[in-house]
């Protein structure tokens, strides 16, 4: 019998919703940046959301909420500090603990492979209790210094699990497209938010299927 296949997953978007994220990203660093340069809380979401955007999600300081500290000149602030604040808000989908238990239960290796810093990832592995179904849980940003915008991160990943991998997230690019084209068998997920493509997924239990039945 050939080795199982290492199921992985993405996090936000995919496990948990964005409202935890965005409101850390959306909310508490606008804030903070309101009330050191004395701005309109509006403006300074826009300052915010201008300087993510000119960044952009395949930057890995995209991630990094020290570096948007020390950009908004609030370096004074600990970034576990705000990410805490805001960790009530880590909501997990309806699926995910009964799928994660039920493939857990049928032997497959599972690993969470996340572009989230650690202080976002560690915060919402804890409080949505997913610590007992991994193997593995890593933020490619911190832990290996790369987003998964690099195919090289899907490689050192397969690299990692000595076989084959199947990957799923919400992420067009990142989770479907990038795996796809080192040769990963990826799946994309839509949850509540698209566009998708041909064959996205609607939750997680239709990835169950997919892979028991492979």
């Amino acid at each position: 019998m050939g080795r199982r296949l290492t199921l992985s997953f993405d996090l936000d978007g995919t496990l948990t919703s964005n409202h935890f994220v965005d409101s850390v990203w959306m909310e508490g660093l606008p804030e903070l940046v309101s009330r050191r340069q004395g701005m309109d809380l509006s403006e300074a979401r826009r300052m915010c959301l201008g300087a993510y955007e000119q960044e952009g999600p395949s930057s890995i300081r995209w991630y990094q909420l020290s570096y948007w500290l020390d950009h908004f000149g609030l370096n004074d602030m600990e970034p576990a500090g705000l990410v805490s604040r805001y960790a009530p808000r880590v909501e997990l989908y309806d699926d995910v603990l009964p799928v994660l238990g039920e493939l857990q239960s049928q032997g497959f290796p599972l690993v969470l492979f996340s572009n989230a810093a650690r202080h976002f990832l560690d915060v919402e592995v804890s409080r949505g209790g997913l610590a007992p179904f991994f193997d593995q849980m890593i933020s490619v940003s911190d832990d290996w210094g790369m987003t998964k915008a690099e195919a090289r991160a899907f490689l050192r990943l397969k690299h990692l699990a000595g076989g084959d991998v199947v990957h799923i997230g919400d992420h067009l690019e990142f989770d479907y497209l990038v795996p796809r084209s080192v040769g990963l068998q990826a799946y994309h997920i839509l949850r509540d938010r698209g566009p998708g493509v041909e064959g996205s997924l609607n939750d997680l239990r239709e990835f169950a299927a997919r892979v028991k039945g492979e």
